[in-house]
């Protein structure tokens, strides 16, 4: 039987026992006082009616008051340890995660639009750790508060005991199971919609200006309006579920509260309690139900942190290697990148592209080039060996690029994609996301070979100037050429850019190109998507890709001037 999703992602958050069981004991502690507050007070009252000596009850008054002050102190000091312990887990959840997409397979990821990975990183990350402050620290608290009262109960009254010990077992139990299964029917059929929908806000957000000349702007904001009218719906059926928990609970209390006044009455005329004790038995069950108020949202958050904990197993799980890194063959220095009956597409779908043959040497410069859908970037990803083919194998030299260990194949690949990120942070941080030992001289030698020197020369702050939230401080030329220098720090043997010149002005493409042609001067080889034809012909070959249809095609090698790149 498989493990609990949530057990499985919960050791991620890197929680202590000895903490949890602290914030644990400080959230019982106050819940303790607080009845303990409700008993003494009513015993307080009960027996000053009786007017004894004001020295007898110079203790309960005492005991009344650091009962209130303990109360909040101990609350205050259980919710400081509670969302520190959140806090810190999640955000060591966070970075596993980010470590995991990082070093796993692409395949993971290509799938998922942009809201998903959002969704994920976000909304998920946060689900699991609320499931701590939320739901099993509150269930542990109320186990503890309802046991406590329980057996308080039983030293005055063992028959208002059992009727306390029922009545929280329905409104702990069942009412709690009610507002839990109307929360796994709203998540079951509402997951996908938020998904969609956050994923269809982004794209509308980040491409405003895009979708209103297009004039498909209204056409998402209609989208977004049935997403809402959907997810309002489902939240009405699962708020009857709800209504009736809630009716459930509050019902559980008063006729615990109920029980104790009858049974208390019938001890009170056996003799068998006082007066003073009566007050006790009655207000002891108006304590313990108060833990129990946040048992339903507990349960709640517990199922909807299960289902992210299912959502984001899939990204910590890490894929075993079919072979030992040692064991795997490597290329030779010299060996080209050679595709043989290439047939490629996305995971769980047809090959967008087939029958491919083609060959780049280091010191060679090929096109790939078609109209859109094509399938040029699919292409692309799979020489990069980012994609698995579909039929037929990429290869270096002899060796099967699956057959290549990954770290050895980023070191003679490197892929850059016509949308890559830009991270919020300086520009010498975001260099470094490709050479982690990269020294300043080495920064700035790659930025004059991007042609960004004269716009270096004019930055104050070096390279330590910030390139804002996915390089909006840049200039589309510019954030194009950081990405080249992101390819110049690479030493990868093979440079394969996808739309290097997209958005690009003809000049600055022109400028752009040349850059890269010094590449080849190093001895690297370049593989360029272009649906751009002036930009093909400035490289030795062009591979020409038709219109895909549902199997996908080859396509047509052109040379240009006796090259042997294909």
């Amino acid at each position: 039987m498989s493990r609990h999703p949530l057990r499985q992602v919960l050791p991620g958050l890197g929680l202590r026992p000895r903490t949890v069981g602290f914030a644990v004991a400080l959230g019982t502690a106050a819940l303790f006082a607080s009845t303990a507050l409700g008993a003494l007070s009513a015993w307080l009252i009960a027996r000053a009616a009786e007017m004894p000596p004001v020295l007898d009850l110079t203790l309960a008054i005492v005991g009344v008051r650091a009962l209130g002050l303990s109360r909040a102190g101990l609350r205050y000091a259980h919710r400081l340890v509670a969302h520190e312990l959140a806090f810190r887990g999640v955000a060591r959840l966070r970075a596993r995660l980010v470590d995991a997409l990082a070093r796993g397979p692409l395949t993971r990821v290509l799938g998922l639009k942009r809201g998903d990975l959002v969704a994920r990183l976000g909304g998920d990350v946060d689900a699991v750790g609320e499931a701590v402050i939320r739901a099993l620290v509150p269930m542990a608290i109320a186990a503890g508060v309802g046991i406590g009262s329980v057996a308080l109960l039983a030293f005055f009254l063992p028959a208002a005991a059992w009727a306390l010990a029922v009545s929280l077992a329905v409104a702990g139990g069942v009412a709690p199971w009610m507002s839990a299964r109307a929360l796994a029917l709203l998540e079951q059929a509402s997951s996908a919609t938020r998904s969609h929908q956050l994923a269809t806000a982004l794209e509308l957000l980040e491409g405003a200006a895009e979708w209103k000349v297009s004039g498909q702007a209204p056409v998402l904001l209609g989208a977004l309006r049935e997403d809402d009218l959907w997810l309002e719906r489902l939240s009405a059926r699962a708020a009857r579920w709800t209504a009736a928990a809630t009716f459930l609970m509050h019902g559980a209390w008063s006729v615990s509260v109920g029980a104790a006044l009858v049974l208390g009455f019938a001890a009170l005329g056996r003799g068998a309690l006082s007066r003073v004790e009566l007050c006790v038995v009655v207000l002891v069950p108006l304590g313990a139900f108060e833990a129990l108020q946040s048992m339903p949202a507990a349960l709640t958050q517990l199922l909807r942190s299960t289902e992210a904990a299912r959502r984001l197993l899939p990204f910590l799980d890490a894929p075993e290697a079919a072979t030992p890194a040692a064991a795997l063959p490597a290329p030779a220095p010299a060996a080209p990148l050679r595709a043989e009956g290439l047939a490629c597409g996305w995971p769980d779908s047809s090959a967008a592209v087939s029958g491919i043959d083609l060959t780049v040497r280091r010191g060679m410069s090929l096109a790939l080039t078609g109209p859109s859908g094509s399938g040029k970037t699919t292409l692309l990803l799979s020489l990069a060996g980012h994609l698995p083919p579909k039929a037929g194998a990429v290869k270096l030299g002899d060796v099967s690029l699956a057959d290549v260990s990954e770290q050895r194949r980023v070191e003679l690949l490197h892929y850059s994609a016509e949308d890559a990120h830009l991270f919020d942070t300086t520009l010498r941080e975001n260099l470094r996301v490709v050479r982690a030992t990269l020294t300043d001289d080495e920064a700035v030698a790659a930025l004059h070979k991007a042609g960004l020197g004269e716009w270096y020369a004019r930055q104050p702050q070096g390279l330590d100037t910030p390139l804002g939230r996915g390089g909006e401080a840049l200039s589309g030329g510019e954030r194009r050429r950081v990405l080249l220098a992101r390819a110049w720090l690479s030493e990868a043997h093979w440079i394969l850019l996808d739309e290097p010149t997209e958005h690009l002005d003809s000049r600055t493409a022109a400028r752009v190109m040349r850059d890269l042609d010094g590449m080849k001067a190093h001895g690297r080889g370049l593989v360029v998507v272009t649906h751009d034809a002036d930009v093909a012909r400035m490289l030795d070959s062009v591979h020409l890709l038709d219109a895909a249809d549902g199997a996908g095609r080859a396509g047509t090698a052109v040379q240009w001037g006796g090259a042997e790149g294909l």
